[in-house]
Parts: structure tokens; C-alpha cells; sequence
């Protein structure tokens, strides 16, 4: 189900603009960044897949951040845009995940020079020891 994401969610001294979990995605255009809500129940496994269409450049760097709750700690993955094209394009969709270690609320941020439309999807798998 579509979420427009276009609510305030206060969250780490700011606001994401939704919550977004595996029964739901949300869609936008790049280049810009993204503040969104991922719930856990324990410590999971979020991954965030970008299925992109009219990609008309690749741009710089492409940067995601999974934050735990609070924000005291975060997991930082910066992709060069060649490498995100060239993915999208073979692969049909570029996914990114990491690892939380921390049940609630996580903010996770992602920002991007690319020039393309799209829909991102979350998973979450929780990861029981």
C-alpha cells in the first residue's frame, strides 16, 4: 500500500516524514534525501530497496544511514552513483541493508545526487540469536 509520506513523525531532535514497514512503500524523486521510520521488535536486519525508473544520471554518492533508537548510534553506507545505475540496471532494484541491534524505532535517512523517480520498499528480519 501506497504511504504518500507527508506527516510529521518527531523522531532524534527532528521529524521523519512516515513509518514505513513491510506491508507498505512509498515513492519520490531524486536527486534530494529522505527521513523515514522503521519499527523493530528486536535486534533485525532492515533493507531498503529503491526500484528507480527514468534514471537519467547517476550522480555522486549515495548515502543511507540506519540510526538506532535515540539516535546515539548509526550504521553509514555511502555508495558511489555508477555503482547504483549500473545495479538498478541489472538487477531491476538497489537494496541496501544493515543490521540494528536495538528493538523501536530506528530513523533511517538516505540522500542521493541521482536523477531518477522512485519506490522505495522496506524488510525488516528480525535476526533471534
Amino acid at each position: 500500500m501506497l504511504d504518500l509520506c507527508n506527516a510529521p513523525y518527531p523522531v532524534c531532535d527532528g521529524y521523519a516524514s512516515c513509518l514505513l514497514g513491510p506491508e507498505f512503500y512509498t515513492q519520490g524523486n531524486l536527486p534530494g534525501s529522505g527521513r523515514i521510520i522503521v519499527q523493530t521488535l528486536t535486534t533485525s536486519k532492515i533493507q531498503l530497496s529503491f526500484l528507480f525508473s527514468d534514471l537519467t544520471a547517476a550522480g555522486g554518492t549515495f548515502s543511507i544511514v540506519w540510526y538506532e533508537p535515540g539516535c546515539a548510534a548509526n550504521t553509514r553506507l555511502d555508495v558511489d552513483g555508477k555503482v547504483v545505475a549500473t545495479e538498478s540496471q541489472a538487477l531491476g532494484v538497489f537494496q541496501r541493508s544493515a543490521q540494528v541491534n536495538v528493538a523501536g524505532d530506528h530513523l533511517v535517512t538516505y540522500q542521493a545526487t541521482t536523477h531518477a523517480t522512485y519506490l522505495l520498499k522496506v524488510d525488516v528480519t528480525p535476526l533471534n540469536d
